[in-house]
C-alpha cells in the first residue's frame, strides 16, 4: 500500500509542475500584453489631455479678445504634434494587436493559400530579396544556403515567407556576437521520412538555458527596452504547428548559435 501511495504522488506532483508552469506562462503573456498595449495608450491619454489644455487656452483667448496671430500659429503647430503622436501610437497598438492575433493563428487565415511551390526558389528570393533592402547595413549577416536543386512542395508560401522573415529579424536583434563581424545563417533541406527537414541556424551569441525554454512563449523578450515586443519567435512556432502541421525543434547553447528545424510536407495529400 505504501508503495502504491509513493507512486501515485510522481504523476501528481509533475501534475502540478506542468500546472505551474502554464500560470507562469500566462502570466507572462498577460503582463507581455498589458505592457505592449498600456504604453501607446498612456501617451495617447497623455497626448489627448494636454491637447484639450491646449484647446481650452485658445477658447479663453478667442473670447477674451486676446488670441492673435502668433497665438494661433503656436496652437496649430503644437496640435499638429499631438495628433502626429497620438497616430504614431494608436498605429503601433494597431500593430501589436495584429501580430498579437497571428500568435493564434487558424487554418482559415484568409492571407494565406495553399499551392504548389518550389521551395528552393521561394528561399532563393527571400535571401535575395533580404540582401537587396538594405536592413542589414553595415552588412553583419551572411547566408549560406544547402539546398537540394529542386523541391516541390504542397504548402502555403506566404507563411514560409512570414516565418523566414521573423527568424531573419530574431538574427538581426538578438544573435549577433559583437566579438565577430559576421553571424552566419544556414538555411538548410535533407529528406525526412515523407518529407523534407528545413533547418534555419546561426553561428550567433545563443540563448542562456534558463531562457531557452521560454523563447516561444509570446511576448517573451530579452529586449524589451529597446522596444522589441517579443512575438517572433511566438509566432513562428504557432504557425508552423496550426499552418504547416509539423513539430517544431529547436536548441542552443550560449556562444553557439539558435536552431530552429521542422518538416515540409506535401498538405494536399493530406
Amino acid at each position: 500500500m505504501e508503495q502504491s501511495s509513493s507512486n501515485d504522488t510522481q504523476p501528481q506532483a509533475a501534475s502540478k509542475q506542468h500546472e505551474s508552469e502554464k500560470m507562469d506562462a500566462v502570466g507572462g503573456l498577460v503582463a507581455g500584453v498589458s505592457h505592449e498595449i498600456n504604453t501607446p495608450l498612456g501617451v495617447n491619454i497623455a497626448n489627448c489631455s494636454l491637447l484639450l489644455e491646449v484647446l481650452d487656452d485658445l477658447g479663453k483667448d478667442f473670447k477674451n479678445g486676446d488670441l492673435d496671430a502668433e497665438a494661433f500659429e503656436d496652437f496649430l503647430i503644437t496640435a499638429q504634434d499631438l495628433c502626429n503622436s497620438m497616430l504614431k501610437n494608436m498605429r503601433r497598438a494597431s500593430q501589436l494587436i495584429s501580430n498579437f492575433k497571428r500568435v493564434a493563428v487558424k487554418d482559415t487565415d484568409e492571407s494565406s493559400q495553399l499551392e504548389q511551390v518550389d521551395v528552393i526558389e521561394l528561399i532563393q528570393g527571400f535571401v535575395s530579396s533580404f540582401e537587396g533592402t538594405g536592413v542589414d547595413e553595415p552588412r553583419s549577416v551572411q547566408v549560406q544556403l544547402q539546398l537540394p536543386p529542386r523541391l516541390m512542395v504542397s504548402t502555403y508560401p506566404a507563411v514560409l515567407l512570414q516565418i523566414f522573415t521573423a527568424l531573419m529579424s530574431n538574427v538581426l536583434i538578438h544573435a549577433k556576437d559583437p566579438a565577430k563581424d559576421i553571424c552566419t545563417v544556414t538555411i538548410s533541406l535533407a529528406p525526412a521520412g515523407d518529407g523534407y527537414q528545413l533547418t534555419f541556424s546561426d553561428d550567433g551569441v545563443g540563448v542562456p538555458e534558463a531562457d531557452l525554454k521560454k523563447v516561444f512563449e509570446p511576448f517573451f523578450t530579452t529586449k524589451r527596452g529597446a522596444g522589441n515586443p517579443g512575438l517572433g519567435l511566438s509566432i513562428v512556432y504557432n504557425t508552423v504547428k496550426v499552418m504547416l502541421r509539423s513539430d517544431i525543434h529547436y536548441e542552443s547553447k550560449p556562444g553557439a548559435g539558435f536552431s530552429v528545424s521542422f518538416k515540409l510536407h506535401n498538405l494536399m495529400a493530406e
